[in-house]
């Protein structure tokens, strides 16, 4: 398969916001992770909310790296990682005090947890006390406000999951793909409020990553088209506050 990357298709902010389409965003992911860590010659590398779709438990792209563990708030969720023994696991909630492996890891990542946890600024601080100094965060996840993820955001859960049923037949019967409650927690566009979000923390952003559009009309085929046009129009005239995924890329200064 053709490796995907995460090339700039629009530039703001000199080189550290850029835009490009959502499946190049998504399936470029891994890729651009993988190559960060190559690049920064990371020996210790985290994954945050691997649980049962795992990336980090792949020994063949990510057998370099001397330490690998996947962490997870959910026992249940690792034990379906299927992960090899030289790959550790740990639970651990992130919006709470990390008691230890403070300064340990040269990158940490995430796909698709931000908009999970409750807590973003005790999250996104407890990814900066994991990294070593010069270490990289990268995350991976959807934004605000993008109206499907905002009707996530307000309506109760088992409704939420009975429309996504209908969406997304089988996804929640499937035990890899299970469906967590969202609180979009920091996970906005590349407006300049969410840059120094993570900036009140320690951080230094390094590159943010948007797309536009999704998925959620395909069922409606005029309302889909209408939703594919708008995307491509403002991958090409971007608006921050309308991004619909973004990949964040975070530095702990040295």
């Amino acid at each position: 398969m053709t490796e995907q990357h995460l090339d700039s298709t629009v530039s703001r902010e000199g080189s550290r916001v850029s835009y490009q389409d959502k499946e190049t965003l998504w399936k470029g992911y891994e890729n651009y992770v993988r190559e960060l860590a190559l690049k920064e010659g990371a020996e210790n590398i985290a994954e945050l909310g691997g649980g049962a779709k795992t990336i980090l438990a792949d020994n063949e792209r990510w057998g370099f790296a001397g330490k690998r563990i996947i962490v997870d708030i959910s026992a249940e969720e690792l034990a379906k990682a299927e992960a090899e023994n030289d790959v550790e696991t740990r639970v651990l909630d992130l919006c709470k005090p990390v008691p230890d492996g403070r300064e340990v890891y040269d990158i940490v990542f995430s796909k698709m947890l931000c908009e999970h946890v409750p807590d973003g600024q005790a999250f996104h601080q407890n990814c900066f006390d994991l990294l070593k100094p010069g270490g990289l965060a990268v995350h991976y996840f959807p934004t605000l406000y993008t109206l499907p993820f905002v009707l996530n955001r307000l309506i109760p859960e088992e409704a939420a999951r009975k429309l996504l049923r209908k969406i997304q037949p089988g996804r929640i019967d499937n035990p890899k793909y299970e469906k967590f409650p969202a609180y979009y927690q920091w996970t906005t566009g590349p407006t300049k409020r969410a840059i120094r979000r993570f900036e009140s923390v320690g951080f230094e952003l390094e590159a943010w990553h948007g797309a536009y559009g999704h998925h959620y009309y395909h069922l409606l085929k005029p309302l889909d088209a209408v939703e594919q046009a708008k995307s491509r129009f403002l991958t090409k005239h971007p608006v921050p506050a309308l991004t619909s995924f973004a990949v964040v890329t975070l530095r702990k200064p040295a």
